[in-house]
C-alpha cells in the first residue's frame, strides 16, 4: 500500500527540520515549491523561495546559530483540490539546548508533479526568552 499523503507531507517536514540541523540548505530548499514565500516569526514577509533559503544559508554561517523545530499537530488534506494543511508549533534552540523563541505555524502543501511541496508558510512567536 503506498503512503498516504499525510505521511508523505511529515516525512518531507522531518526531512527539512534534518537540513535544518545539519545545516544543510539544499535539503530545506527539496520541500519547497518554485513560487513559495513566508511570513516568519516576527511578522516579516520572505517574499520568495531564495529569500528563504539565503536567510537560512546566512544563520547555517554562524556557529552559535539558532536551530528551528517545527512540530506538526495536524494535517488535513484537502478532497477537491491538490492541497493540504499543516498546524503546528515551532521552537527556536540554541546549540547548548535553550530554547529563546517558541510559537505557532501554519502551511500550505500543494501536491505537484515531484511530489508534496510547501506552497507558504506563516509563523508567529508567542514567547521570546
Amino acid at each position: 500500500m503506498p503512503p498516504t499523503a499525510e505521511a508523505l507531507i511529515r516525512a518531507a517536514r522531518d526531512r527539512s527540520n534534518r537540513g535544518i540541523a545539519e545545516r544543510n540548505p539544499h535539503i530545506v530548499a527539496e520541500s519547497l515549491d518554485k513560487d513559495f514565500l513566508v511570513i516568519v516569526g516576527d511578522g516579516s514577509l520572505l517574499p520568495s523561495r531564495d529569500a528563504y533559503i539565503a536567510a537560512f544559508k546566512a544563520e547555517f554561517a554562524d556557529p552559535a546559530r539558532i536551530c528551528y523545530i517545527r512540530i506538526p499537530d495536524s494535517i488535513e488534506v484537502s478532497s477537491s483540490h491538490p492541497l493540504a494543511s499543516e498546524q503546528g508549533r515551532w521552537t527556536a534552540v540554541l546549540p547548548d539546548g535553550t530554547v529563546t523563541h517558541s510559537g505557532t505555524y501554519s502551511a500550505v502543501w500543494r501536491r505537484t508533479q515531484s511530489g508534496w511541496k510547501l506552497r507558504s508558510e506563516l509563523f508567529v512567536t508567542l514567547t521570546q526568552s
